[in-house]
This record gives structure tokens, sequence and C-alpha cells, in this order.
């Protein structure tokens, strides 16, 4: 039953999103100029753009490097400017709807409408591209969000410690080895004692990522304490068997329902994806982890927080929301979540959800900004 309402859930879903598409694409039609080429070619771009991300999600790993790359690209800014686009052909219909009945459009507009809909068009275009500038450069630059975290713990003796999370990576045709090689580097900058991946290391096409031979950068990452890492949604999308293979052939240690004790410093207990749905609950992978030590929780998505702070984690790592990645759709996420993005002490667990390094789609960011998290753990101090 479960899995019959997610089935009818997607099908309502591809059913929204193809009726946007056929209103976006009658609005486009109206708009362009009668008898020109533009016309001719304008369907077949249209049917490209807004298909290729099935073709790059269903099709990619089949497809030759070079066009499943292309058609990640073209569907990636397809589907994040798609939500302007349809705002826009929204606002120009709703404009012309209270002009029927309160008339305010100047004359110029009135006695050609044909020009009128050509300039709209030329300015919902320039707008996409300033979007996309904008957009890139927040994406671009990604900032050290650092916070300070107080543990304290009963005869503990005062210690420190520095993680460095980063979540939501998606490596593959859009997020490259060239800007691998610089995350590295800037996460390598931070000298943490732990780097965490928080989940989504891979997009859904590991071809892409073998044939950059990612795992040369992967094996850069540079922590006293070593690297580890929790499967996230994308890296079920890419083949969870392959993609932990490849994780662990990096130097990478991926917890999956696991707790671990790194020393005497702390546990990192490490969460399966929801996609699991047999995962383990949380209770039950703490059972016997020495509670004297601090305990980190990492979880891709932020759906159990809840759980962490019943069971007295010190600290709760989630990733996964992008924090909505884009307006409006940042929110939306907001309200999906008890905490979409950012800091939250509850309990008394330190909770952290992360916008994410890299992000899905186009590398574009508008209202979020792209991340790297750098904790400084202090033990009774």
């Amino acid at each position: 039953m479960n899995l019959a309402m997610k089935l009818f859930g997607m099908l309502i879903v591809l059913l929204i999103f193809a009726a946007l598409n056929i209103y976006l694409y009658i609005r486009g039609w109206q708009a362009l100029p009668a008898n020109t080429a533009i016309r001719v070619i304008y369907p077949v771009l249209f049917i490209l753009a807004s298909t290729a991300v099935f073709v790059a999600v269903f099709l990619g790993s089949r497809l030759p490097l070079w066009l499943s790359r292309v058609f990640d690209v073209i569907g990636g800014y397809w589907m994040i400017l798609f939500v302007f686009m349809v705002m826009a052909a929204l606002l120009a219909d709703l404009l012309r709807l209270a002009h029927h009945y309160r008339p305010f459009f100047p004359d110029w507009i009135t006695v050609d409408y044909a020009r009128a809909r050509l300039y709209y068009l030329i300015t919902v275009i320039a707008v996409l591209v300033l979007i996309s500038v904008i957009g890139y450069l927040r994406f671009d630059n990604p900032r050290i969000k650092e916070l300070d975290l107080k543990i304290v713990k009963e005869n503990a003796t005062g210690d420190s410690f520095t993680i460095v999370a980063a979540s939501d990576i998606h490596l593959g045709n859009l997020i490259r080895r060239d800007r691998l090689a610089g995350w590295v580097e800037l996460i390598n900058r931070q000298k943490p004692d732990f780097i965490i991946l928080v989940g989504d290391l891979f997009d859904h096409n590991m071809k892409a990522v073998e044939s950059q031979d990612m795992r040369k950068e992967l094996l850069r990452l540079d922590a006293k304490y070593g690297v580890f890492a929790v499967p996230g949604n994308h890296d079920y999308y890419a083949g969870i068997d392959h993609a932990l293979k490849y994780m662990e052939s990096s130097g990478i240690v991926v917890l999956r329902d696991q707790a671990l004790t790194i020393g005497h410093k702390m546990v990192i207990v490490g969460r399966d994806d929801l996609t699991n749905q047999k995962r383990k609950s949380l209770e039950a992978i703490m059972t016997g982890v020495n509670r004297k030590l601090p305990i980190v929780v990492v979880d891709h998505q932020p759906l159990n927080i809840a759980e962490s702070v019943k069971n007295q984690a010190d600290v709760h790592i989630s990733g996964h929301t992008h924090n909505g990645q884009i307006f409006p759709v940042k929110w939306v996420v907001s309200r999906m979540y008890e905490l979409a993005y950012g800091y939250a002490k509850m309990g008394s667990t330190h909770v952290y959800v992360s916008s994410g390094l890299g992000l899905w789609g186009a590398p574009l960011r508008l209202g979020s900004t792209s991340e790297i998290v750098k904790m400084n753990v202090r033990i009774n101090e």
C-alpha cells in the first residue's frame, strides 16, 4: 500500500509537471512573432529542454559521456528556471485578467498585443539570464559556516576538536573534478580532526564520476582521525552498492546504521538514508555506545531529528534540503521540515542542517548559499 501511494504521488507530480509545461509551451508560442523561423525550431527546443532531465536520469548512464552531460546540463537548468518561467506566465495572465475587469494597460499595449507579448518574453529571458548569473555566483563562492559548540560530559576532562562537514556534493556531470579539487583544498585548509560527508556525495551517474577519476581528489581529503560518510538518497539513485564501493576505495569510512568510536575522542553514529525503509532505529544503533564520549549523529535527511534529541545525542548533522536552493522553493522547504536549515539547540542536542556544498540541477542558488560547516567542539571547557 505504501509503494502504491508513492507511485500515485509520483504520477500526480508528473501530471502537474506535464500540464505546466504544456501551459508554458502555449504561452511561449503565442509570444513568438508569426511566420518566423523561430516558430519552426521552437517545438523541438521546447521538447528537448522539458524532457532532458528524464533522459539524463533514466538513460544517462547508457549514453556517451558527452551526450549525458548535455542532457544533465539542459535538464538541470530547465528544472530550476522552470519555476520562474511559470511564475512569469501566471503573472502575465493575472494582469490580463485584472485588465479585463478594470482596464489599466497603456494604449501601446492594447493597440498591439502581439508586440507587447514579444517584449514581455524578451524581458523574461533577460531576467532569467540575470538570475542565472547571480545564482551562479552564490553557488561558486561557498562560505565557511563556523560554529562553536560546547558539550558537557560527566567525569570528562576538557578537550576540543574540529569537525568539518560537507553535505550534498552531488559529483557527476554538473559537479566535475576540477570543482571537487578546489573544494578538497578548501576543506583541508580548515585543518579538521574529522571530515564528515553528510550524504549525496554522488548525483545519479557513477559513469560520469569514474570517467573523471574523482577518486584521486577524494583521496586527498585530509583529517587527523579520518574521513567519514553516510549515504544520501542520490547515492541510492546512483546505485548504492556501486557508490559505497567507490567511497570505500577513496579512503572514506561509510557508516550505515553503525556507531563507531574513534580513539577516545567521540562516537560517530551514521544512519542509513531514509530511502532504505528497513533502516534501524537510532535507539538500536546506539545500544552500548560509550555515553561518556561526545556522540555525533549524522543523518542525511532532517526528518528524524527528534530521535537524536530523545536519545540524547550531543550533535546532530543533516543536509538534503539545500535550504530550498532557490526562492520560492526555499519557502516551501522551510515548511516541510522542523528545521530546514541552520542551527538550533533542542534539549541538550546541538542540531545543524546544512544548505550543502553542491546542489541539484543547475549551478544556481537564490536565497541560499553553498557552504562548508566547521564545528569547533569543546568539552567541559
